[in-house]
């Protein structure tokens, strides 16, 4: 009887053992759910945690508050197609041949039947998996979600102001003239009745939101809600329809053990917020990369705070593995594991990440500097690295960036830096490299001449 009381007073003991400790602890005993929420064209300052005042974001700031929130995080591309082969395959868009441009509602291009998707990689391990919203990595059937690891699909092919824009259901049409503006409840719906029936678990659930990727469409109750036009008031539905979708999970017991990842394809377009970071989607500046990334998982890790390690959407892929104790089946991933980082096992993941324009490396970033080659002016695409070229100029133009700070675009620090700025050209070039054979285009043209 005495052995019985003090095993029970032990196992009390290790109940009660605080939060905290929940990083030490050993892996949860039942494999996690997997829950991606993906935003079309939203602005990494749209988020409350990030520093929006116009746009209510209560359900993801509650995210961020219980997991991560990473503030030093980047898209793959500046448009979407690319950017979601990156988050879906671990690797960068130019390896599935994705990089160059969006996919077009008649494009012969897709997502190859050799990269692993994540669908793909929870199947592998024995998940049921849903893809719920816009796909955008090719034309339908050949390249849809049912081919590439989800068991089920409810969304659109593409993005919503391209033609052909229909709702299916699997590998049928349901609706050809799409009510946009029930889409973001449709999706809610949809994930919240296949999280009840999979309540057993394990699954894998991606919801890609259509919006804030104009036109904007909010929902009749959403209408005129938001301190931040229609842009806002949609992006208040998606924060609503996240919250929806964690209630669910409470109901049903899963939150502690349910990994929710949080993030956008690209930044904000005509509107959104960046939080004072230069540009937008389609240029070459940190507005069009760096997106929210917000990240919960009670049992897996205690609460991060603001995480500023250099991170990218390549990354989730790996880190999902790592959670669901599988193994990805490529042989190159540019993507890492971001666990050790949210349990404070590691500070960092990456020495460098890359910045594409289509198939050009324009840029490269480590934890302080961003160098950067190109970026826009009016038709054309503006070349500092060719200004060496013209009369009257002596030397190249470079760009090199503080990047950390929201303001660092601002002025180049290239002629104080002369070493950092060598090692970034040479990390570039090496980049470069490696890439070149990947093409699928020859190289943009870019002014000057």
């Amino acid at each position: 009887m005495r052995s019985i009381i003090l095993l029970t007073l032990a196992l009390a003991f290790t109940a009660c053992s605080p939060v905290s400790q929940k990083s030490q602890e050993a892996e949860p005993v039942s494999p996690p759910n997997v829950i991606i929420i993906l935003a079309d064209d939203m602005g990494f300052g749209d988020v409350g945690a990030n520093g929006a005042k116009s746009i209510a974001t209560p359900a993801l700031d509650a995210l961020a508050k219980r997991g991560a929130n990473f503030t030093q995080f980047y898209a793959s591309a500046n448009v979407c197609s690319p950017s979601r082969a990156g988050l879906m395959t671990g690797r960068y868009p130019i390896r599935s041949g994705l990089a160059y441009g969006v996919i077009e509602a008649k494009d012969t291009r897709g997502i190859p039947a050799s990269e692993q998707t994540l669908g793909e990689l929870a199947q592998s391990a024995g998940y049921a998996t849903k893809f719920i919203g816009k796909w955008h990595l090719g034309l339908f059937p050949d390249y849809a979600p049912m081919k590439h690891g989800f068991d089920q699909f409810l969304g659109v092919p593409h993005s919503n102001d391209m033609p052909d824009f229909a709702l299916y259901e699997e590998d049928e049409v349901v609706e050809r003239e799409v009510d946009q503006s029930k889409l973001t409840e449709r999706y809610t719906q949809a994930a919240t009745e296949f999280i009840d029936a999979n309540s057993g678990g394990p699954f894998l659930l991606f919801v890609s939101h259509t919006m804030p990727h104009i036109p904007l469409y909010p929902s009749a109750g959403f209408v005129g809600k938001s301190n931040a036009g229609t842009y806002g008031d949609v992006v208040e539905e998606i924060d609503a329809s996240t919250g929806r979708i964690v209630e669910t999970l409470k109901r049903n017991g899963l939150f502690e053990n349910t990994i929710i990842i949080f993030t956008s394809d690209n930044g904000p377009f005509f509107e959104g917020g960046t939080s004072g970071l230069k540009g937008g989607k389609g240029s070459t500046w940190e507005g069009a990369y760096r997106v929210p990334l917000l990240i919960s998982w009670p049992a897996g890790f205690a609460p991060a705070g603001d995480v500023d390690a250099i991170s990218m959407n390549t990354d989730i892929l790996p880190t999902v593995a790592s959670a669901i104790g599988t193994e990805p089946s490529a042989k190159i991933l540019d993507g890492a594991n971001l666990l050790p980082i949210l349990r404070k096992e590691a500070e960092s993941a990456h020495d460098y990440l890359l910045y594409f324009n289509n198939e050009e490396v324009v840029g490269i970033r480590d934890q302080q500097w961003k160098y950067l080659t190109h970026t826009y002016y009016r038709r054309s695409i503006g070349a500092f690295e060719k200004f060496d070229q013209l009369d009257g100029f002596s030397r190249s133009y470079d760009l090199l960036f503080q990047a950390k700070a929201a303001g660092g675009e601002a002025y180049s620090m290239a002629d104080r830096q002369p070493e950092v700025l060598s090692r970034m050209k040479a990390q570039l070039a090496k980049a470069r490299a490696e890439m070149e054979p990947l093409r699928t285009h020859s190289a943009d043209e870019t002014f000057p001449r």
